[in-house]
């Protein structure tokens, strides 16, 4: 394992030994434009788990945070976990009656949100439970000032942490069933930290703009936490817009990136794009998809970064696999190698390890993988047995050890028998002239159960035609594999780490199929 510098023992450490190592530099610059200092988080962090502490809310207890990417997140996220409690950032996209399933399910002692989140899910019966709520904004009846709740003299120090404590609990999408909350412990995400400064090379002279939601494992773990672990500098912005993106990596000299390949797309098809100053990226890393051969080398026209492909979940802390530079374009179909101290295997249906290019499903073990499911043990060892993850992820392992990730195993088609891989024909479907994404997923047939279907969404001003599409897919795929039915969109749905919701498309075609029968 790489060594971190300062050495931190637990997460809330590192704003608390970063403000000692380098206290007047800037850790964290607003989406307004305002900064904060390593000092001055490390303190307001501090302040928080003080009033944690003085409201009797006792370690272990869970912390929901329920905010946008601003830094009253980053200082309840930290402070929380300086007191010895457990964070629980929650998706703030969620109705409010799924919002208030996570906060039952975990029983959170208090949650900090805005006035228009509490209005909207305070009511809710299931929530009854929670004993404060502090408001970032106007306070409402019921609840307190967050910004009062820093007015304590800042706790000493963080709560001495042991390795494998629970610090986060991370609730995972939940597309196919209620969400699980994912425990995540120091030593998980600390080893996260040292895969990202190993692989990605983040170090103290980075500048990452975040703009992935920090409910998320990725905008958390693997950009807020890694990068202020190393000593850097997180720029937050609370909604993604192209234009904005790019005014701010010209502003503030952004030299780290994540996003998911369809952005960087966007990137590449502005006719403006010469007019921003990309120059100081050096890291771009992406997940979610594969990057077409194309939009990478339009990215290395634009900007001087160093190209990862990413794969991770919640339930190994972010960080799975990740493809050298060097590969960017020669191995653009791989999400690379397993990350250092770290294994992976494909395993067949009767769970034994599959050799090089049989594809089966991935299993993952090393420090960075959960310490289970809250509450939900039988999920747990259904998941994770003798410390190997099971990802649902359908997988082919080459001789050199790189990793092709082919479907979810819940999304593979079964065309009478035949195996079809949704990726495979994406990828092709990419190379369609006047295509900026792509999902293939299955749809009910009478005679072979299921076949593919697909959803594109065109370049802007393009005109896709669906049977020339086909004509094109059929010269490069088995018949077999070739969508029955393809559909054109203004978007494509996914959840908030870039990945394609196929049972939303499913469930939005089979309602399109019974209101044309009707």
């Amino acid at each position: 394992m790489v060594s971190r510098e300062p050495p931190f023992a637990g997460i809330a450490d590192i704003p608390h030994l970063q403000a000692r190592a380098r206290g007047g530099k800037t850790a964290v610059v607003t989406d307004a434009g305002d900064l904060l200092s390593y000092a001055a988080l490390d303190d307001r962090c501090r302040r928080f788990a003080a009033f944690l502490r003085s409201s009797s809310v006792a370690p272990g207890e869970r912390v929901a945070i329920l905010l946008q990417n601003v830094p009253e997140f980053v200082i309840a996220y930290f402070g929380a976990i300086a007191a010895g409690c457990v964070a629980v950032p929650v998706n703030y996209r969620l109705s409010p009656p799924e919002v208030a399933y996570i906060l039952s399910d975990c029983a959170a002692s208090v949650v900090v949100t805005t006035a228009e989140q509490f209005e909207k899910v305070a009511g809710q019966e299931s929530v009854r439970g929670v004993g404060t709520w502090l408001l970032v904004e106007d306070r409402r009846e019921g609840s307190l000032s967050f910004r009062d709740a820093l007015g304590v003299n800042p706790a000493p120090a963080p709560a001495p942490a042991a390795p494998d404590d629970v610090a986060v609990l991370l609730y995972t999408s939940g597309t196919t069933g209620f969400p699980k909350g994912a425990m995540i412990s120091h030593r998980n995400t600390l080893f996260n930290v040292d895969s990202c400064r190993a692989t990605l090379g983040y170090g103290e002279e980075d500048v990452g703009l975040l703009t992935l939601p920090l409910f998320h494992v990725t905008g958390l773990h693997s950009q807020l936490v890694a990068l202020l672990a190393c000593g850097a500098t997180v720029v937050l912005q609370k909604e993604y817009d192209t234009g904005q993106v790019l005014e701010r990596i010209a502003r503030n000299r952004i030299t780290a990136l994540f996003f998911v390949p369809a952005i960087y797309k966007l990137f590449t098809l502005r006719s403006d794009i010469g007019r921003y100053d990309l120059s100081s990226v050096r890291i771009a890393a992406y997940g979610g998809a594969p990057m077409a051969p194309e939009t990478i080398e339009a990215l290395n026209r634009a900007m001087p970064a160093r190209l990862h492909n990413c794969y991770g979940l919640t339930e190994c802390s972010s960080l799975g696999t990740v493809l050298p530079s060097e590969f960017a374009l020669t191995r653009s179909e791989s999400v690379g190698l397993p990350v250092p101290g770290t294994e992976a295997e494909v395993r067949g249906t009767n769970g034994g390890s599959l050799p090089p290019g049989e594809p089966g499903e991935l299993y993952l073990r090393g420090p960075h993988i959960v310490q289970g499911y809250f509450g939900a043990p039988e999920k747990t060892r259904d998941s994770i047995r003798d410390g190997w993850l099971k990802t649902g992820d359908i997988a082919r392992i080459d001789g050199d050890g790189f990793v092709y990730i082919l479907d979810r195993a819940k999304d593979m088609i079964n065309r009478g028998g035949e195996k079809i891989y949704s990726l495979e024909v994406e990828n092709v479907l990419y190379m369609c002239p006047g295509v900026a994404e792509a999902a293939v997923f299955g749809i009910p047939h009478p005679v072979f159960g299921e076949v593919p279907a697909a959803r594109l969404v065109p370049l802007p001003g393009a005109t896709i035609d669906p049977e020339e599409i086909r004509a094109f897919c059929r010269a490069r795929l088995a018949d077999y594999k070739v969508p029955v039915q393809v559909g054109i969109a203004d978007r494509i749905p996914r959840n908030p780490g870039g990945k394609i919701l196929k049972v939303e498309l499913r469930r939005e075609w089979e309602s399109r199929s019974q209101e044309e029968a009707r």
